[in-house]
């Protein structure tokens, strides 16, 4: 039920450092996961021919270091629970020596196509799933609004940024949460924690606004309260709360 997958960061996952970008390491966390969902027999392939389809609804990330361009990392992954409507994954991913770069867990839907409405897990997966183990112990509680914006970007979602639902991949919303932290934080440091909440989707062609909240208490580093919404129609897409250092 454990599975593991090797990576190598190539240069063009790499920032102007030569460390792999935070969006990298989430491409691998999607990759691993779609793939041990398949061999599962639950893959997003096997749930669309059933007029289904898996979405992301939260993410908690624990960065320990950005491994460095031409670094072998191994990712580990499982489903670690399952309940009402949603299942839960969690990871751990490790270097060459075995140290540790990255742990997270999870959180998913099983959404029906024709409604767009989510569906009880224990509906469609009725078979032993899940191994009592967590990399982090997240019982994904709300996150807080940003109660100012300190910063504010607008993006356009463009043909690059849709994955195979139709919709913007999750790792685009990070991106665009990041973009909105001050130059100053960008060029001395990393987002070392994050944590994640999906609440709508974004399409082709929309706009969308990232606003960032710098909040006061820095120790063990700066931290920002974030929000994207759709530019339109004032709809939240993402909230998230990120750690820096």
């Amino acid at each position: 039920m454990i599975y593991r997958k090797e990576y190598t960061i190539h240069t063009y996952e790499t920032d102007a450092l030569g460390l792999a970008k935070t969006v990298t390491l989430l491409n691998y966390l999607q990759d691993a996961a779609g793939d041990h969902a398949g061999r599962l027999g639950w893959s997003v392939l096997d749930l669309v021919k059933r007029n289904m389809t898996w979405v992301l609804s939260r993410y908690h990330i624990l960065v320990h270091r950005y491994p460095g361009m031409g670094e072998r990392l191994e990712v580990t992954t499982w489903p670690s629970g399952k309940t009402g409507y949603f299942a839960t994954r969690d990871f751990e991913v490790s270097d060459a020596n075995g140290g540790p770069v990255v742990s997270a867990t999870s959180s998913w839907m099983i959404l029906g196509l024709e409604r767009k409405q989510p569906l009880k897990i224990d509906d469609i997966i009725d078979t032993p799933y899940a191994i009592d183990k967590r990399a982090l112990d997240d019982p994904f509680g709300s996150l807080p609004v940003p109660a100012s914006r300190d910063a504010e970007l607008r993006f356009r979602v463009e043909a690059g940024h849709i994955d195979w639902n139709r919709h913007v991949n999750n790792a685009v919303y990070v991106q665009w949460a990041l973009e909105a932290v001050p130059p100053e934080v960008l060029r001395g440091g990393r987002a070392v924690e994050l944590e994640v909440s999906y609440r709508a989707e974004a399409f082709y062609g929309d706009e969308v606004v990232s606003a960032a909240q710098r909040l006061p208490d820095e120790a063990p580093g700066p931290r920002f309260l974030h929000q994207i919404l759709n530019a339109a129609t004032g709809t939240e897409l993402t909230r998230l709360r990120t750690r820096w250092g």
